[in-house]
């Protein structure tokens, strides 16, 4: 494969603002869950590579949190990943964009950075079965005002609406390279990564108001050497009022929250699993880059 001329490889960044669609996208490419998702924004919070690859190429996505103002320490980490993905590994930007006509109008300082990063890039107008004609007809002409480029297609991430097209794009656009990855890696992240976010994601679908942002999870044993594969990991939060919320009355809340994510990731792994759970508080987390340096160091 790798001594084929012929061969297409190369990053596609996928850049956008809070919950436009980015992990749903790669998920729809990869055609797995290997991202986290949720109705709330900021659900991703590092940046993750999906890997796809065929005979003829492959495309590594890099899929990143939503371009935002940050104020904790936290933000700005995810900010940097944003930046570091846009700017220095991406040979392609894939720039997904909701076309909300306010948002656009209101956010326009972010999609005219991104045009002059001078990257090749394409424009993918996401979520068009949720808008009319006409409000996706006047989000591309304010965006063609910006990005001197054709490249702009029409999709819906959730329900697969030209996802095969836009891949076209994407290949027509890929550099000639040899593959940067062997073929049967889906992902550069570890199995433990993936159970976390796996935990991750299921705190945002059950809890409201700030307890999924102030929340974090680490895995701090995974053995996979028996069966089943058990899984230990803490949950942080932020303020000594959430743990009570996090386990809720007589523990029933962290039990659904612990059988459903055990079943995600069973059927992640294909393997049975024992999963945990243990909630502890850690102070004002977010504004600790230390803390949220340990966090991550085991999934890098």
């Amino acid at each position: 494969m790798s001594g084929d001329l012929h061969y297409k490889a190369g990053f596609v960044s996928i850049a956008g603002l809070p919950n436009a669609g980015k992990s749903t996208l790669i998920n729809s490419f990869c055609q797995a869950h290997i991202a986290a998702v949720s109705p709330k924004p900021q659900t991703t919070r590092y940046h993750l590579k999906g890997i796809k690859t065929t005979e003829n190429y492959q495309i590594v996505f890099i899929d990143t949190p939503g371009f935002i103002k940050p104020k904790t320490a936290l933000e700005k980490i995810m900010k940097m990943e944003t930046i570091k993905a846009v700017k220095e590994d991406a040979d392609i930007i894939l720039l997904l964009v909701e076309p909300n006509l306010k948002e656009i109008a209101e956010k326009k300082d972010f999609f005219a950075s991104i045009a002059k990063l001078n990257k090749k890039t394409i424009i993918a107008i996401n979520k068009i079965d949720l808008y009319k004609k006409e409000e996706i007809k006047d989000s591309i002409s304010i965006l063609k005002s910006i990005y001197d480029t054709d490249n702009i297609i029409e999709i819906s991430a959730l329900k697969k609406t030209n996802i095969k097209e836009l891949e076209y794009l994407i290949i027509s656009n890929l550099p000639f390279s040899p593959p940067y990855y062997y073929e049967d890696i889906l992902s550069d992240r570890w199995e433990r990564y993936f159970a976390s976010e796996i935990i991750r994601e299921e705190i945002f679908l059950k809890y409201k108001d700030e307890i999924p942002y102030s929340t974090a999870v680490s895995i701090e044993t995974f053995k996979e050497d028996i069966q089943p594969i058990y899984i230990f990991a803490n949950i942080y939060v932020s303020k000594k009022s959430h743990k009570p919320i996090i386990i809720g009355e007589n523990g029933r809340a962290i039990k659904k929250l612990r059988e459903d994510s055990e079943k995600k990731i069973e059927s992640f792994l294909n393997k049975k699993a024992k999963l945990e759970l243990f909630v502890k508080v850690r102070e004002n987390w977010t504004d600790d880059p230390v803390f949220i340096n340990m966090l991550t160091k085991d999934y890098k």
